[in-house]
């Protein structure tokens, strides 16, 4: 939120001080604009970085939820203008002015300049400000609830930047190994090969392999670069360099999932973006009660205080007067009915989107909790395929040190394999959970909302 910039002479003064005086007056804070020249005054990423560190170094400055955040600032702007409409209106008037004097009266002055200053304060409306004023407070509702759903996706946003991290890792760490025991296997092929025991054709065949395999750990290496610019961008500190990420202890502690049925049932008073399009259909349904007041009167409490150049010697030039002033609209011709005509139109939008946003949450549940479902049993795939992969090797090892017959490369490839893909379950489970917290409102269904909340 930005405030309002001062006068120019005073700018060129102290600019320091006028945008506090700024924020006196108007009561604008200038917090959010310290914080922004703030940013870039961060200190180094932690060296480790575990999930807590990121998620505890979530900005709310980074673009994703600085755009929510100007429209919350938008809609309370557009809240304090429709409140200020009751706010005394002062103003003066001069008027230079020529006429032709009466007949009756003495002065035979052509100047009839005049001065005055005009007090107006709006004292009644009949429900029009009061119907203006409830859709705006309904708007701002709307844009805080939108904002934070901006700051809380963004958070998921900045746990799968994490994550791919954590996989980059063990992808490379995969694909050395791969490299590494396909360099071994070429090797052995051409020393066996010098004693005519393996064709050239199969020497060739393990060299070729070898070279694909190392394509493919330069391009893990480059994954692992890519990733690690991405969480720093996440985090909103591009100038900063991620180094070593810690994975948190596998397998994590997820919560109980809930049955379907209530989770629908619930849905509509729980999700935080069907009750933000709540509020917006509440909004346009007032801005349409405020259209349709249009057409009541409008009470005012005026003063004036005047002076006159001419002198008409205590005629009817009063120098003060008050009063109370009834405005009643009498014909407007077709632009009542087409102002309403919009409002009606405006809310039937608001009633769809909402109604659009009831079918998106709804099938979007449905998959979050199948696909929670259908990665609990993958993730019992994935720790028998650990033990497996652990007895393999070994066995392995074993036959390594005895009989030197086992594939010792190939086993340690297989097991880092298992090791990705169980990370990589856990991690798609984590992510359904708190996307499925998110649509729900549900905060107990966080498997990290402790771990951020503790940080």
């Amino acid at each position: 939120m930005l405030p309002r910039p001062p006068h120019r002479a005073r700018l060129r003064r102290n600019p320091a001080r006028c945008l506090l005086l700024a924020s006196l007056l108007f009561g604008i804070p200038a917090a959010p604009m310290a914080a922004q020249a703030g940013a870039g005054e961060l200190g180094p990423l932690p060296n480790p970085m575990r999930v807590g560190d990121a998620l505890e170094r979530v900005d709310v400055l980074h673009p994703r939820v600085r755009q929510a955040r100007a429209q919350r600032e938008h809609a309370r702007a557009e809240l304090k203008a429709t409140r200020a409409e009751r706010d005394v209106d002062l103003s003066a008037r001069l008027e230079a002015r020529w006429i032709e004097p009466n007949d009756r009266i003495e002065n035979r002055s052509r100047n009839d300049s005049r001065a005055s200053i005009v007090a107006r304060k709006l004292l009644s409306d009949f429900g029009q400000s009061h119907a203006r004023e409830s859709a705006s407070a309904q708007r701002l509702e709307a844009a805080r609830m939108e904002e934070e759903l901006a700051y809380a996706r963004h958070r998921i946003h900045v746990l799968e930047r994490f994550f791919d991290v954590l996989l980059a890792d063990l992808a490379f760490a995969r694909d050395t190994e791969a490299m590494a025991a396909a360099f071994v296997s070429k090797e052995r092929a051409e020393e066996r090969n010098q004693r005519g025991q393996v064709s050239d054709i199969e020497v060739f065949r393990l060299e070729s392999e070898y070279q694909a395999l190392r394509v493919q750990r330069t391009r893990a290496l480059q994954d692992q670069q890519r990733a690690r610019a991405a969480l720093a961008e996440a985090l909103n500190r591009p100038d900063r360099r991620v180094r070593t990420v810690l994975a948190p202890v596998l397998p994590l502690d997820l919560p109980a999932l809930p049955d379907l049925d209530p989770l629908l049932a619930e849905l509509d008073d729980t999700s935080p973006r069907l009750l933000a399009k709540r509020h917006h259909v509440e909004a346009a349904t007032r801005e349409l009660a405020a259209s349709r007041a249009q057409r009541h009167p409008r009470l005012y409490a005026e003063a004036e205080s005047g002076w006159w150049q001419r002198d008409l010697g205590g005629g009817d030039r009063n120098p003060f007067a008050a009063g109370l002033v009834l405005e009643i609209p009498l014909y407007e011709g077709r632009r009542h009915d087409s102002r309403v005509g919009e409002a009606v139109a405006a809310r039937h939008h608001a009633e769809a989107r909402r109604g659009e946003a009831r079918i998106e949450a709804r099938n979007r549940l449905r998959e979050l909790h199948d696909e929670i479902r259908a990665l609990k049993v993958q993730r019992d795939e994935a720790a028998w395929l650990m033990d497996y992969r652990e007895l393999y090797i070994d066995r392995a090892r074993y036959l390594y040190d005895i009989e030197d017959q086992a594939d010792l490369g190939d086993a340690m490839v297989q097991q880092s394999a298992a090791a990705h893909f169980n990370a990589s379950t856990e991690f798609q489970l984590a992510l359904a959970y708190e996307r499925l917290a998110l649509l729900t409102g549900r905060d107990e269904l966080s498997p990290f909302r402790a771990t951020d909340e503790n940080a």
